[in-house]
C-alpha cells in the first residue's frame, strides 16, 4: 500500500520564519532599553551601537511589518490548504470511467 503524501505547504515555513523574527524583534525592543538603563544606573555609558539606535527609533515599524508578513503568510497558507483540499474533494467526487467487461 503506497500512500501518496501531500506536498508541503511552502507558506508554513515562511510563516514560521516571520514569527521567529517577530519574537526576536519584540524581545529586543523590550529588553534593550532595560539593559541600557542598567548600564546608566551602574554609572557607565553603553557602547554606541547603530543597531540599538535603529531598534529604538524604528523598532515599532519593524514589528508592524513583521505582523503584516505573519498575517499574509498565514492567509496564504490557509488558502493553499483550502485549495488543495477542494481539488482533492473534486477528484474524489468524479465518477470513474466505466470498465468494459469482456466475458
Amino acid at each position: 500500500m503506497s500512500q501518496t503524501t501531500e506536498p508541503r505547504n511552502p507558506f508554513y515555513i515562511l510563516l514560521l520564519l516571520a514569527s521567529v523574527v517577530f519574537v526576536l524583534t519584540a524581545l529586543g525592543y523590550a529588553v534593550v532599553p532595560v539593559l541600557e538603563q542598567k548600564y546608566i544606573d551602574a554609572g557607565e555609558t553603553p557602547p554606541p551601537s547603530p543597531f540599538r539606535d535603529s531598534l529604538r527609533t524604528e523598532g515599532w515599524k519593524w514589528l508592524l511589518y513583521e505582523v503584516g508578513a505573519m498575517i499574509v503568510f498565514g492567509l496564504l497558507s490557509m488558502g493553499l490548504d483550502r485549495f488543495r483540499r477542494l481539488q482533492k474533494e473534486r477528484a474524489e467526487a468524479t465518477i470513474p470511467p466505466k470498465e468494459s467487461s469482456t466475458k
